[in-house]
């Protein structure tokens, strides 16, 4: 049983949510059409049902988040949603306040000329690139909505925001991982004296070598192959390199390194020279 707290429009309604005792943001068609403050209602199937607060918000009530936010883009995001769901599998839907504020904003900004520079773009293409193409098309979605056409650099923060609802993390955790990843590029660079191209295949295999390799270290998995020693006798300078990386990615991360990913690390930078 739900009991009305506002009516959004004539699809969203915000309610108490009487069962489990929270605020909650029900999204569908036609849902507050003819809704009352205090009247208390079934939602039926076809109805979305959305957390009012994400970790972060915990002590803001549901009337604070949504204050002076134009419903449409609570529509939006909750198609956003219901999208990356369909492309990507299982999300936290409860990206939807973030998510809604962060398109509302981006608008806004695009309205008035304000173009927010994201230095992680491309990284972010390159690491996500599942959630970039979502992100690609969320923006079709806006576009459609409020005649805005975001610029590249938006894009990135959306893709950030379906990564962290698709990882179930902090949207900070997700960009904790793009700029760990591009500080590695830059230890990896000056340390063997080359520039990386993003976009090239060699990048890109790079990336993707680099970013299981981190997962791995982040969640205290092994490496599954053991290649320490012979990278520590026929690579010695990429080996040397990649314990000074490994152990900052160590500390960065507060995790212990296994030693096979020493050895894993430096084979692929090795390769970076071919």
């Amino acid at each position: 049983m739900y009991r009305v707290i506002k009516v959004l429009n004539n699809n969203g309604v915000l309610v108490y949510d009487m069962k489990r005792g929270e605020e909650a943001i029900l999204l569908g068609s036609g849902i507050g059409f003819g809704k009352h403050v205090n009247e208390r209602f079934q939602r039926d199937e076809n109805t979305k049902r959305y957390a009012i607060v994400d970790r972060e918000e915990k002590n803001r009530t549901g009337r604070q988040v949504l204050s002076g936010m134009d419903p449409v883009f609570l529509e939006l995001a909750g198609r956003i949603v219901e999208m990356s769901k369909q492309e990507l599998g299982e999300l936290n839907p409860n990206i939807l306040i973030p998510l809604a504020d962060h398109i509302a904003v981006a608008v806004e900004r695009m309205q008035n000329g304000i173009l927010l520079k994201n230095p992680f773009h491309g990284d972010i293409r390159i690491l996500y690139p599942e959630e970039y193409q979502v992100a690609l098309k969320s923006r079709e979605l806006i576009l459609e909505t409020t005649g805005c056409h975001l610029c590249e650099d938006e894009v990135g923060y959306i893709t950030l925001h379906i990564r962290a609802g698709r990882m179930d993390e902090k949207l900070e955790n997700s960009l904790h991982m793009v700029t760990l990843m591009r500080k590695v590029v830059t230890m990896v660079e000056e340390g063997m004296g080359l520039k990386l191209e993003p976009g090239t295949f060699m990048f890109e295999r790079f990336m993707a070598h680099l970013r299981y390799l981190i997962s791995r270290i982040q969640n205290e998995e092994p490496v599954a192959l053991d290649m320490d020693e012979y990278a520590r006798t026929q690579f010695p300078d990429s080996y040397h390199l990649a314990e000074e990386i490994c152990a900052w990615i160590g500390n960065e991360l507060k995790k212990p390194v296994p030693r096979e990913a020493v050895g894993h690390l430096a084979i692929h930078m090795e390769r970076l020279r071919l």
